[in-house]
């Protein structure tokens, strides 16, 4: 087999990353941003941009704004990096007026992300403006990325006068469109877990309880059900205790001596992770590294040796089975893909009819079991289908730089994470996910991710020159090959230390509030795991080589 084609050898050491690039004068900056945002890759694109606005100088925020009005391709994933970039350097230094206008010309829904984060350092400064935007009339989604600013800025400095009184009256007076009571709703619950210190003396205390009577309101949708009681148990510090407003009102009327209520909720099982959900998404690093067979220690922190002869009791107030590690047969595990089939076969069949889900596998790309173009109801049938191809995948022979064998290339952890939330009832959305209203309601509210490496790829490879401090290699492998003039470049989200990967995890589920759970085996990156977890309000898992 032929060596592949030399990529960029994206490893911790490669230099520059995006952990700081060196200090440059503004007449350097401005050159190399000149010259670098008409290269073909956006990774060198985006070090161009990053050069000119870590200069910090007032001339370069212009400059992005109009990039941002004029992007190139990749037009979404541009306009996101430019906003992201132009406020990590900003911050809360930028001209307020002009930031302002830059919102004012750039106000469809999709514009959401930019008004988040050119308001998220400053939300505090001017409380009364942002009250008329977010009671306003203009569009839903920047509504609430306003009033998701304000809420991210109250935790971190002292609540503004009113804000109790706002939310009050959104939970008592809701917009009556399913989409916007659904944002303005949750964003209240944002807010409340801010405020989670508060809860039980007024103001806050009656806000808290206008947020639980939501539970038994006809009229909220399902999925803010769920969003609340994920809030809630967040709030209180509790698990979740499902959508009954009884054991909530329990559990804000007790004092901190006496036992929380016990609710009713069925939960689904991935490792040791359980979790309350309709809608799962399974997302599985199917990389080439995959392949590499178990180590003795993480067979032990798998738990083959546990369990006893059944399943693990159900947890207090839990109505569902969760299986556990005695029933995995473990003459099937060899590889660490071995296992993750395994431990996703035991939690494909806890799932009820009740239940939604869709399996992702990702390497090079990421893409849906044929069984699951779509989010699925869990049939028997449907579970047995997944599970039937899950067992029909079968890798490559081994090659020179691949000794375990072929599966499906490199670890496109960002491109697996996007698949998720593109996920809907009807198949894969297109583009700008995070605002869609169909994946709103019909999305996944869960998210499973595992994987054992750093990612090392992402859905914006492109061909470009090779500049000095560049090393060709196979990113997969960690193997370093000779240097030539051309290579492929990842894009930005396949760069340590992956903040445009977390933060636009971030920006996919600013408005969706799926759940993220995460598990690494072997030599996953467990920093970026945890944090893209703490994202989705989840765990991570750490499954340990030796």
């Amino acid at each position: 087999m032929p060596r592949p084609l030399p990529v960029l050898f994206a490893a911790a050491l490669l230099l520059p990353s995006f952990s700081g690039l060196p200090a440059q004068t503004w007449e350097e900056a401005l050159a190399k941003y000149q010259t670098w945002k008409e290269r073909p890759s956006l990774y060198k694109r985006t070090l161009g941009r990053l050069a000119l606005a870590e200069t910090r100088d007032p001339r370069a925020l212009p400059l992005l704004i109009r990039d941002y009005a004029k992007p190139e391709y990749p037009e979404g994933p541009v306009r996101y990096l430019v906003a992201q970039i132009a406020m990590d350097a900003f911050k809360g230094n930028a001209d307020a007026l002009l930031l302002a206008d830059w919102r004012k010309q750039q106000d469809d829904a999709d514009d959401a992300w930019l008004w988040f984060q050119t308001q998220r350092y400053t939300a505090d400064r001017d409380f009364e403006a942002l009250r008329q935007v977010i009671t306003g009339r203009g569009d839903p989604y920047l509504r609430a990325a306003t009033f998701e600013a304000l809420s991210d800025r109250v935790a971190n400095v002292d609540a503004p006068d009113g804000l109790a009184e706002l939310c009050l009256r959104i939970l008592t007076e809701p917009p009556r469109r399913d989409n916007e009571r659904a944002l303005m709703i949750e964003c209240v619950g944002r807010v409340l877990i801010s405020m989670k210190t508060r809860v039980r003396s007024d103001p806050w205390h009656t806000v808290a309880l206008a947020l639980i009577e939501q539970l038994d309101l006809e009229e909220t949708p399902q999925r803010t059900k769920v969003v609340i009681s994920r809030q809630l148990a967040q709030v209180f510090g509790v698990t979740n205790l499902g959508l009954e407003s009884q054991w909530w009102r329990s559990e804000l009327e007790r004092t901190p001596s006496r036992p929380q209520g016990e609710g009713r909720t069925t939960t689904v099982p991935f490792f040791s992770v359980r979790t309350f959900g309709y809608r799962f998404v399974y997302v599985i690093d199917a990389s080439d590294s995959m392949l590499r067979r178990i180590t003795d220690n993480e067979k032990r922190e798998l738990g083959p040796t546990t369990g006893g002869e059944g399943g693990n009791k159900p947890a207090p107030g839990d109505t569902g089975f969760v299986p556990g590690a005695a029933d995995i047969d473990w003459s099937r595990v060899v590889t660490r893909f071995d296992a993750a089939r395994e431990y996703l076969r035991l939690s494909l069949l806890s799932l009820n009819e009740d239940h939604e889900f869709a399996v992702l596998l990702f390497g090079d790309e990421a893409t849906p079991l044929d069984a699951t173009p779509k989010l699925v109801r869990a049939t028997k049938a449907k579970v047995r289908a997944a599970l039937a191809e899950l067992d029909r995948i079968r890798p490559g022979p081994p090659v020179e730089s691949r000794p375990d064998g072929v599966l499906r290339g490199k670890t496109n952890l960002h491109g697996g994470i996007a698949a998720a939330f593109r996920m809907t009832g009807t198949g894969l959305v297109r583009d700008a996910e995070y605002v869609d209203a169909k994946a709103l309601f019909d999305g996944c509210d869960t998210v499973f991710l595992l994987s054992d490496g750093a990612p090392s790829w992402d859905d914006y490879a492109e061909k470009d020159a090779r500049d000095p401090e560049d090393q060709a290699g196979d990113p997969e492998m960690g193997i370093r090959y000779e240097n030539v003039p051309t290579l492929i470049f990842q894009g930005p989200y396949a760069h340590p230390p992956y903040r445009f990967l977390v933060e636009d995890v971030r920006r996919m589920n600013l408005f969706r509030r799926a759940e993220i759970h995460c598990v690494g085996i072997g030599e996953a990156n467990h920093g970026l795991l945890e944090a893209i977890a703490a994202v989705g309000g989840g765990q991570a898992i750490r499954v340990e080589s030796r």
